[in-house]
């Protein structure tokens, strides 16, 4: 870590270094010894992806979709393959970015899609709305979780399904003392309690959380814009 970069510019840095190794993972490219270990001690990645879709729904016709944290596209394309009008990515790495501009192209989806190299918030999406939004991955990085989700309540009209890093004893201790000795970026984690007053605090109507245990807990919140 350098002396002087922010926790910006180290998230930034951390994601272009596994720009590669996040793609391969998704894209089932890795080896097979790699690949039960990737489903046996990475298996929230696997069903945040698909309890995420579960969420928003197997049709997306004329929606709108923003994404959060886009890393390579994935998301993007899969809301996209389901009719999505229009999806927006938004990521702080120019490398993911690119990959992501690249898989949307390869699966025909570019005249669908947008990338923007940005934080969220950002001044390029001011004054516009969504339908749908997705942050996976993100809140990790977050330090003030309160104006990033009064933000998001901003610029989405139905719900939003996020990923949150839970407490867990061991694994989010271990996590964070890695990362001090590797000199990344800080990284953050919640209770159910905290998720869910965070979200209505900033203006969501309603939530709903589900917990993941098997990867040192993780919940899966759909945020409504609307009261439930």
């Amino acid at each position: 870590m350098k002396a002087g970069e922010n926790q910006a510019e180290r998230v930034q840095k951390l994601f272009a270094e596994h720009a590669r190794a996040w793609d391969a993972l998704y894209d089932g490219r890795r080896g097979p010894i790699a690949r039960l270990l990737d489903r046996h001690f990475r298996r929230d990645i696997y069903e945040r992806y698909e309890l995420t879709f579960a969420e928003l729904g197997a049709d997306l016709q004329s929606s709108t979709v923003l994404d959060v944290g886009c890393g390579t596209g994935v998301y993007c394309v899969e809301a996209a393959r389901r009719g999505a009008t229009k999806v927006t990515g938004i990521d702080i790495s120019p490398v993911m970015i690119a990959r992501a501009q690249a898989r949307a192209a390869a699966y025909g989806f570019d005249d669908r899609s947008e990338f923007v190299c940005s934080e969220f918030p950002s001044k390029i999406l001011a004054g516009r709305q969504f339908q749908f939004a997705i942050v996976m991955g993100v809140m990790d990085y977050v330090a003030e979780p309160s104006l990033f989700l009064a933000e998001l309540r901003r610029v989405v009209t139905g719900r939003a399904v996020l990923s949150f890093p839970g407490r867990h004893w061991f694994r989010e201790r271990l996590r964070r003392h890695r990362y001090r000795v590797l000199g990344r970026c800080a990284v953050y984690g919640y209770d159910e309690r905290e998720i869910r007053a965070a979200c209505l605090s900033a203006g969501f109507g309603g939530v709903t959380i589900r917990r993941l245990d098997h990867s040192g807990i993780c919940y899966i919140t759909t945020a409504y814009s609307f009261l439930q």
